[in-house]
């Protein structure tokens, strides 16, 4: 009964392998760019992909009244569907004032997916301004997918400073993704209790997820040296060298003096 419900069902595919979700409104902005990277990736091995865009779905903010059973209805029971039925899934997000933007998190707070079975699950945040916020918002992303149990891969922080490269590394990322969801491994555990030991233990060797704006900032200053020609780039390497010997010698505060000025000396405005 509840198979047929499904293949009868517009936005269901039985052979659905790995969805690539935008979270994006702008449907041909850099989240969707690098959406279709995963996808292009993981269709390279031979697997079957769909992207889906939330703007075109009627997700509702959860009003928190009523615990998860009702959360759950605000999210389209179609989309949840497609969730649960992928073997794997990609989430794309934009960066708005340090985290990600409303419709993802409204998404992330009311979609449907089982505990139960270790999804493969891979973030990419894209703060495409400053570039602030790269780094709390793919950690938020992450922070869905622990609490929801799902197999989290490769957190993939992006700027405008970095997205090229980052869009070769995502055709990999989208290629693992594909592998990993041929064979589903749950974590350890006869209940979601019982997991917990095996998903943080997962989690605690996931890059990024243990960082600071410090952090943030050095990473900002080392995507603009490498992309920056001109007089200026030596002095940037010079305060960058400061703030991470600073930082080794646990004087963080100190560094992100120079961590700023680093990013600053470089830094320029979107066109």
């Amino acid at each position: 009964m509840l198979i047929s419900f499904m293949k009868a069902h517009s936005g269901w595919c039985s052979n659905l392998v790995v969805l690539g979700i935008v979270g994006s409104p702008r449907k041909k902005g850099r989240t969707n760019i690098l959406i279709d990277a995963v996808l292009e990736g993981a269709k390279s091995t031979g697997v079957e992909v769909k992207k889906v865009y939330l703007v075109d779905y009627d997700v509702k903010s959860f009003k928190g009244l009523g615990g998860p059973d009702e959360a759950f209805s605000y999210c389209p029971g179609d989309l949840s569907m497609l969730c649960e039925e992928a073997g794997a899934i990609a989430i794309g997000a934009p960066v708005y004032w340090g985290d990600i933007n409303g419709l993802t998190k409204d998404f992330m707070d009311t979609v449907k997916i089982p505990y139960t079975t270790g999804k493969p699950a891979l973030g990419i945040a894209i703060a495409g301004g400053s570039g602030k916020g790269l780094l709390s918002g793919v950690q938020s992303i992450y922070h869905f997918f622990f609490h929801k149990q799902m197999r989290g891969i490769e957190p993939t922080p992006v700027s405008r400073f970095n997205l090229e490269e980052t869009l070769e590394k995502l055709k990999t990322s989208g290629g693992r993704l594909a592998d990993l969801s041929k064979e589903m491994k749950p974590f350890t555990g006869e209940t979601a209790d019982d997991r917990w030991p095996a998903v943080l233990s997962h989690y605690a060797t996931l890059k990024y997820l243990n960082c600071d704006p410090v952090d943030e900032f050095v990473m900002l200053a080392e995507q603009l040296i490498k992309i920056s020609e001109g007089g200026k780039v030596e002095k940037a390497k010079a305060e960058l060298n400061r703030a991470l010997a600073l930082i080794s010698a646990g004087k963080r505060r100190r560094a992100s003096i120079h961590a700023v000025r680093a990013y600053q000396m470089l830094y320029f405005p979107p066109q």
